[in-house]
């Protein structure tokens, strides 16, 4: 390839039927929020959109689409959005394809184009209730359950505990260590070293 230099990608454009929820698309919701979400997308920007859509009623359900660069923005997406909106979420895996042309330099060579198949995040996020028997499903967390154990709050929690037993057992060992002194001078020990003395009185 040292005589073709990288001209441009170029990426399907996706179309509603490629979203891989055929199964739990609320039938209701046809006309579902769609969020492309690219490496360069601003974050608070859609955020701001999605989150006003749902406020006014004018969708219920949302679907954040990122590929590439767009897949961890994708998350962030969808992170923030379950904050502040108790929403059922079905995250799936799919693939897009995007066409690499190379131009040539020299005379005589022909424009090569390389088509990939590159994984693409898609999210589904619906306020409407969704079947429990849809793979993968997520439901949406009760206030209580953030903080009595059902969300993912409490898990750093038992990691306190974790670093102060290190600290903790040091102390135990030195208090151990004070105790077994006394026991040793009021035990049998003790006793052991008297006996001789009183028998050479004796």
């Amino acid at each position: 390839m040292m005589h073709y230099r990288k001209a441009e990608n170029v990426e399907k454009e996706l179309s509603k039927s490629d979203l891989p929820f055929e199964d739990c698309m609320p039938q209701s919701q046809k006309d579902f929020l769609w969020m492309h979400v690219k490496g360069g997308t601003k974050v608070s920007n859609v955020i701001e959109f999605a989150q006003a859509a749902l406020n006014k009623g004018e969708n219920r359900c949302v679907v954040w689409s990122g590929s590439g660069g767009g897949v961890v923005k994708t998350i962030s997406c969808a992170e923030v959005l379950k904050r502040s909106h108790p929403v059922y979420q079905v995250t799936r895996m799919a693939y897009t394809s995007v066409e690499e042309h190379w131009k040539p330099q020299m005379e005589g060579l022909e424009e090569i184009i390389v088509t990939r198949q590159i994984p693409t995040l898609h999210i589904l996020m619906s306020l409407d209730q969704l079947p429990d028997s849809i793979d993968g499903l997520q439901k949406p967390n009760r206030p209580t359950d953030f903080w009595e154990g059902g969300g993912t709050q409490p898990h750093p929690r038992p990691q306190a505990p974790h670093q102060q037993p290190g600290a903790g057992a040091r102390s135990n060992k030195r208090n151990r260590s004070g105790r077994n002194k006394p026991a040793q001078q009021l035990g049998k020990p003790v006793a052991e070293e008297n006996l001789p003395a009183s028998s050479s009185q004796g």
